[in-house]
């Protein structure tokens, strides 16, 4: 699932190629990829609209259009935007395509298809919708802060893995892949409970968050499966990874074997000697 590198690198090459364009057609090729409205009106509503800004909350994207209509994207599993000449043929699983007045079309190609996209009036009712407003501070903002981190690790008896991957409790934008990351370059096991990790530990964490965050952006960030850029090139923060994706390899620090588990239902890779 993209994450939030994936999803801030999808923003910019959106900015980048749509902002300014004008909307001449909107085609819904799965009606069920659109909530809120029917596609019908999705389609309608949006034709004749200008990009005026694309923004990002965690692993949710805003097309905010200048009359205020904003759409909520979420990409889930494998949902991808793509930038197109019309000659070249839809693939199979594309779902939404809008075209643009410079004479290209904006793809949205998702292949299990759990991708969704909401319909609102202005960029400040779609901030209030669903679980947006609950969700924590992301990794790089002013919000999160060491303080704020160390007080709420306290509070969590279960395991640290999936407090992280809970996008309302201690950090939003953080999925499998940066999880896995953060807690073997801070040394920390996935199992250990949250409540157990000592203030020193804390700010290892904390940091080694902050810092794959930042590198996975300027990276493009991490293609394992379906996840592309807008100009479909891959991201290239796969070949920095130490644990994830490596459950049958050997630790690059101590070379000793690293383990996979499941934890919270999710594949967990991490090194029994580095961690504790």
């Amino acid at each position: 699932m993209p994450e939030l590198p994936e999803v801030e690198t999808v923003r910019k090459g959106l900015e980048q190629k749509i902002v300014g364009k004008k909307i001449l057609k909107v085609t819904v090729r799965r009606d069920k990829t659109i909530e809120g409205v029917t596609a019908r009106e999705f389609e309608e509503k949006l034709q004749g609209q200008s990009f005026r800004s694309i923004q990002r909350r965690a692993k949710y994207l805003f097309l905010v259009m200048e009359s205020g209509l904003t759409v909520i994207v979420h990409l889930k599993m494998s949902g991808n935007f793509l930038s197109h000449e019309p000659s070249v043929p839809l693939p199979v699983h594309t779902h939404v395509v809008f075209s643009l007045s410079d004479g290209k079309e904006l793809r949205f190609k998702d292949l299990r298809a759990f991708g969704r996209m909401t319909l609102h009036n202005s960029f400040e009712e779609a901030l209030k919708q669903g679980t947006i407003p609950k969700l924590a501070p992301e990794p790089l903002q002013e919000a999160f802060t060491l303080g704020h981190f160390k007080a709420k690790l306290k509070k969590f008896s279960s395991p640290i893995k999936p407090i992280l991957l809970d996008q309302t409790k201690l950090v939003s934008g953080v999925g499998n892949i940066y999880a896995d990351e953060s807690l073997f370059l801070s040394g920390i096991s996935p199992q250990r409970k949250a409540s157990s990790i000592k203030p020193k530990e804390a700010e290892s964490l904390f940091n080694a968050i902050k810092k794959v965050i930042a590198e996975s952006i300027e990276a493009g960030g991490t293609s394992i499966r379906d996840y592309v850029q807008t100009d479909g090139s891959i991201g290239d923060y796969a070949l920095k990874l130490f644990v994830y994706g490596r459950k049958k390899g050997n630790c690059l620090v101590c070379e000793s074997p690293l383990s996979y588990i499941r934890l919270g239902q999710r594949g967990t890779h991490f090194c029994p000697s580095c961690q504790s």
